[in-house]
């Protein structure tokens, strides 16, 4: 396998895209962390009145699918339409995840309660029996590298200061599991 080298990513999409090229996960994953911004997108006051239950791929456009509890909120997230896709752009574009455009709904509200939870199983423990015996403290990661993808992060003005811990916590935490899985 092809070494990386963290320190010359310019994006935070293509080195997304370096240490997951070798994975059949790649594009669940990225939506996966995206979705984990949708409180951050939403904000405080529909953070849990709505949550994404997917996308769809229609026309050549990709939409960004939200469940919402009621009519009232579909109906109050729809006419922040504009801003909520520009935010939302904001978090997927590093990703590599292009929205077009976004389908507020109140009528899939229960079923995305179900598939939240499938979600919420994935997110967790994506390959429960490959990673049998996992323990991410027992697994160095090189601290110049841990640097290297720190800064780039920091370039990203986008996200506050929390949010971008989060995303070196969580880039950090796959790129364990992506060495011990390669070592088993």
């Amino acid at each position: 396998m092809k070494k990386v080298l963290y320190s010359d990513m310019s994006s935070l999409g293509s080195l997304v895209d370096s240490f997951m090229a070798d994975t059949s996960f790649h594009d669940e994953v990225k939506k996966s962390t995206f979705y984990k911004f949708w409180p951050k997108i939403a904000g405080k006051k529909f953070e849990n009145s709505s949550e994404i239950s997917g996308f769809m791929s229609k026309n050549g456009k990709n939409i960004l699918l939200v469940s919402c509890k009621s009519s009232v909120v579909t109906s109050e997230l729809t006419m922040f339409k504009n801003q909520i896709l520009e935010k939302s752009n904001t978090f997927a574009n590093p990703l590599g995840i292009k929205i077009d455009d976004i389908n507020f709904s109140h009528k899939s509200w229960k079923n995305a309660n179900n598939s939240n939870q499938e979600r919420l199983i994935l997110d967790e423990n994506p390959y429960k029996e490959k990673l049998e015996g996992f323990d991410p403290d027992r697994v160095e990661i090189d601290k110049s590298e841990i640097e290297s993808i720190k800064k780039n992060i920091e370039k990203n003005k986008a996200l506050d200061s929390a949010q971008r811990e989060r995303l070196l916590n969580a880039i950090i935490y796959d790129l364990k599991v992506q060495k011990f899985l390669r070592k088993s």
